[in-house]
């Protein structure tokens, strides 16, 4: 329950900060949205779950630390299944930048970031998390990637370390 609230306290910040938009238009340049699946490489949370659904949003940054490349804030919501809230859950929120091959509509990205996770398996923990992987841009707004996640031990769960897979929106 306690992951559940820092999650949703961070996306009403991250709502409250984009709120601050003067016009009355809504703008949602900037965010995407994923959905996807991960599959747990660590035996203990392989013990607890053998794949977690994920839902996920970005919000772009100005500028990059990488040419050809833009940053963005990460905040993910894994758990063993979705819409079932409480305990069987990681939140992830991190810091990206992912890195364009090419020009067009139709190309290939990496991408990597690193923050923290809140992790709320047998008992609620802050852990430090960093991810990356490989995308593709299918269209304007549509991209696939192939996923990874990397933690440290936690005391209860493990490492929380993960490949997936997710669609993607971008506005």
């Amino acid at each position: 329950m306690k992951t559940t609230a820092i999650a949703l306290a961070a996306l009403m910040t991250c709502g409250v900060a984009s709120a601050q938009n003067t016009t009355n238009d809504m703008n949602l340049n900037g965010i995407s949205m994923r959905l996807g699946l991960a599959y747990p490489i660590d035996n203990t949370l392989r013990g607890f779950s053998e794949s977690l659904s994920g839902i996920g949003i970005e919000f772009a940054q100005n500028g990059s630390i990488a040419k050809n490349g833009e940053s963005y804030v990460a905040i993910d919501y894994m758990t063993k299944r979705l819409g079932e809230f409480g305990k069987g859950a990681v939140v992830p929120v991190t810091y990206n930048t992912r890195i364009y091959n090419g020009q067009g509509k139709r190309r290939t990205y990496t991408f990597f970031g690193a923050g923290v996770g809140f992790a709320d398996f047998t008992s609620a923990e802050t852990i430090l998390i960093a991810r990356g992987g490989l995308g593709i841009q299918l269209s304007e707004s549509n991209f696939l990637e192939a996923t990874g996640t990397f933690s440290a031990a936690t005391a209860n769960a493990g490492s929380i370390n993960t490949i997936g897979l997710c669609f993607g929106y971008r506005f």
